[in-house]
C-alpha cells in the first residue's frame, strides 16, 4: 500500500509541475499578444462614467476622453496602475498610439450621404460597430474627409458608440434633429456624448448640449 502511496504521490507532483509549467506558457502567450497586437482606444464616453484615465475636451461639459484598449471579449477600460505601467503616465504616448490604429480605421470608413428634398446634402452618416470609429473623429484627416462635401468646418454628434452624424459647420437645421440625437443617445447600450462638436483647423470643441431642456 505504502508503494501505491508513494506513487500516488509522485504522480500528483508531476501533474502539477507541467499544469504549471503550461500556466506559464500561456501567460507569457498572451503578455506577448497584448504587446505586439494591442489596439490603444481613445474612447469619447460620457463623464458619469468615471472612468480610471481620462482627459477632459475642450468646451464638454458631460464628456470626456478616457483610455482603453480591444480586450478578447471586447473594450476594456484602462486602470490607473496598468496606464502607468505601459505610457508611465504619458497620455501624449498613449494618444499617438491609439490614433495610429484609428488613422487606419478611418480610411475604411464609408460615410452614408443624406440629402434633402432638393437633392443637397443635408448630413453624412457613419455607422459602424468598431469602437475604433468614435475616436476618428479627433483625427485632422476626418475634416479633410468631408471638406469637399460640407465644408473646411464641421459639426459633429456622436450619441452612441456606433453612430456618427456630421453636417456643414455652417447647418441652420441641426436643431431639427436633436430629438433624433437624444432618443440614439439614450436607447443606446453605449452611450457617448449628448453634446454637438464644432471640428475645424483649431481642432475639436463642444459647443452645445443638444439634451438640455
Amino acid at each position: 500500500m505504502s508503494y501505491f502511496r508513494s506513487l500516488g504521490f509522485i504522480l500528483i507532483n508531476l501533474l502539477f509541475v507541467w499544469f504549471s509549467h503550461a500556466d506559464e506558457k500561456i501567460a507569457a502567450k498572451e503578455v506577448n499578444f497584448k504587446g505586439k497586437n494591442q489596439k490603444h482606444l481613445l474612447l469619447i464616453e460620457p463623464r458619469s462614467m468615471r472612468s480610471a484615465v481620462s482627459m477632459i475636451i475642450p468646451g464638454a461639459q458631460h464628456t470626456v476622453y478616457s483610455a482603453g484598449y480591444m480586450g478578447s471579449l471586447g473594450v476594456i477600460h484602462y486602470k490607473a496602475e496598468e496606464f502607468r505601467a505601459n505610457f508611465k503616465s504619458d497620455w501624449k504616448q498613449f494618444r499617438e498610439n491609439a490614433l495610429k490604429d484609428a488613422a487606419k480605421h478611418l480610411e475604411k470608413i464609408k460615410p452614408e450621404l443624406i440629402k434633402n428634398s432638393e437633392n443637397m446634402i443635408e448630413y453624412a452618416l457613419i455607422q459602424s460597430k468598431d469602437p475604433l470609429t468614435v475616436s476618428t473623429i479627433i483625427l485632422p484627416q476626418f475634416r479633410e474627409k468631408f471638406r469637399d462635401l460640407l465644408g473646411p468646418e464641421l459639426l459633429v454628434v456622436v450619441p452612441n458608440r456606433s453612430t456618427i452624424l456630421v453636417f456643414s459647420g455652417f447647418a441652420n437645421n441641426i436643431n431639427l434633429y436633436k430629438k433624433t440625437f437624444i432618443n440614439l443617445y439614450k436607447d443606446s447600450i453605449y452611450p457617448v456624448s449628448r453634446e454637438i462638436f464644432r471640428i475645424n483647423g483649431s481642432g475639436i470643441r463642444a459647443i452645445d448640449d443638444y439634451g438640455a431642456r
